[in-house]
């Protein structure tokens, strides 16, 4: 109502959470991640002070940004709204004052607006005895200065000693708000999301399959099309920290230029008999909305080139009978005769109800019981993932476009995935072929990452057939 020419669409419901950690009082440290596009600026910057001093809540606000330039643009923004907003003056009455510089200015009800760069002095500053008791961080790195290592701890160093220490701790009513977009594993935005004392707040543009979380921003086509010209241009770990506030390490061990793509409906890898395909699947122990989701992953290993190919993967919450009808349906889908599941602890009880299915509706698929070697730990499943590096290092992984947007964001993540089931699925591949004796006829280039990640670890007794014919 106050912004009709700044906000001109629906609201993500998304934002709701953004609202309800600006609104509450309680919470006096706040981080919001949010793409570009979603008008954060606009409400931490301009709508969120100006609520604030209307209703008088707050004695004295300090913008801050990456510059002083652009942090004096922000305050400069936010008093056009006080001063020309005709809504804001027909309720509020005239907020203009005798002191309304750049630097600082004052509005007529006596709150105090002092907008500063980056670096600049915030620490023992005070307006008529009071200190800072709203600062707003917006945009305080840019993609010049985060990849500098000493320009970094520079700016964490200055935060926490200076903007940190600007407030009275001894009152309850001051607020710091740091809002920008993830531009590097190390960047201070980073650093305070995953920090514990920190009330954090992380939004995306899109799931896993590019489809949007706010339609009326863009739509589904509309953010595929975005991520494919992104990859294109080899800077899909950019769209993944841009727009999806992903975390992409600079020594990453799954590199985008890894990423091999195929048609499927071109290759027709159903029909090829040198391709065989597998299907492998982790049961998820509940659906709760904490818990990991199911990952079943369809496999296709051309035995004459060695290339692998991920045919279809499928990512969701499902109950125990959706994800035996998912798993079936891959393996007739994908015309696969081989389904392997994980098993941990007591396997009758996760692999009898799948034999039971199997034999029930006469399907002729061979179950392959799936070790968890060090166990479902985080540690043992980056282990696991780790063996897949040397497939990907040679070019032997095709991926299928259609599907494998899961499937890459954790790639690209690792090892600092905030999910590891679709890779660590595929990852049981390794085994899946030790166990089969599934060799390539042709000579495999060397690597000498290979003989330490693909080691005696996996040299059990092979299962004898595990491919119907």
């Amino acid at each position: 109502m106050f912004f009709p020419e700044r906000y001109s669409r629906p609201f993500c419901s998304d934002y709701d959470k953004i609202f309800a950690a600006l609104d509450d009082d309680s919470i006096r440290q706040v981080v919001i991640a949010a793409p570009r596009g979603y008008g954060k600026s606009t409400t931490a910057t301009v709508a969120y002070p100006l609520k604030k001093i209307l209703f008088r809540e707050k004695k004295f606000i300090v913008p801050i940004s990456c510059t002083a330039t652009q942090a004096e643009m922000r305050g400069e923004d936010l008093k056009y709204e006080l001063l020309e907003n005709h809504i804001v003056n027909d309720l509020f009455g005239p907020m203009k004052s005798d002191r309304f510089a750049k630097e600082m200015w004052v509005t007529a009800t006596g709150t105090a607006v002092m907008p500063r760069g980056a670096g600049q002095q915030i620490r023992g500053i005070l307006y008529r005895g009071f200190r800072p008791d709203l600062i707003i961080g917006d945009d305080l790195e840019n993609a010049e200065n985060v990849i500098n290592e000493e320009q970094r701890k520079k700016l964490k160093e200055w935060f926490f000693a200076d903007v940190m220490n600007s407030v009275d701790r001894s009152r309850k009513d001051w607020k710091i708000v740091v809002i920008g977009t993830v531009l590097h594993e190390d960047s201070l935005l980073v650093n305070l999301l995953e920090d514990p004392n920190w009330y954090s707040i992380r939004l995306e543009l899109c799931d896993d399959m590019y489809r949007s979380n706010w339609p009326e921003f863009l739509t589904d086509a509309e953010v595929k099309d975005l991520a494919e010209s992104y990859a294109k241009q080899g800077l899909l770990h950019v769209f993944f920290m841009e727009y999806r506030n992903m975390v992409i390490t600079s020594d990453a061990a799954f590199k985008q230029q890894y990423f091999k793509y195929y048609d499927e409906a071109k290759e027709d890898l159903t029909s090829n008999r040198a391709v065989e395909t597998v299907v492998i699947m982790d049961p998820a122990r509940t659906t709760e909305s904490s818990s990991a989701k199911t990952a079943i992953v369809g496999v296709g290993i051309n035995s004459k080139t060695g290339a692998i190919y991920v045919r279809d993967v499928i990512n969701d919450r499902l109950h125990p009978d959706e994800q035996l009808d998912e798993a079936f349906a891959m393996c007739n889908r994908l015309n696969s005769h081989v389904l392997g599941v994980e098993v941990t602890g007591l396997n009758e009880f996760i692999t009898y109800p799948i034999k039971n299915a199997i034999i029930q509706r006469a399907l002729p698929i061979e179950l392959v019981e799936l070790k968890a070697r060090g166990g479902r730990n985080a540690e043992s499943k980056l282990a696991r993932i780790r063996a897949l590096i040397p497939f990907y290092r040679r070019g032997l992984v095709y991926h299928n476009p259609t599907c494998c947007g899961p499937l890459e964001a954790q790639l690209m993540s690792y090892p600092r995935s905030k999910y590891l089931d679709v890779m660590d699925v595929f990852s049981y591949i390794v085994e899946m072929l030790e166990l089969g004796e599934r060799y390539t006829q042709g000579e495999m280039p060397a690597d000498d990452e290979y003989e330490d990640l693909i080691d005696d670890d996996y040299g059990m007794e092979p299962i004898k057939n595990w491919r119907v014919a």
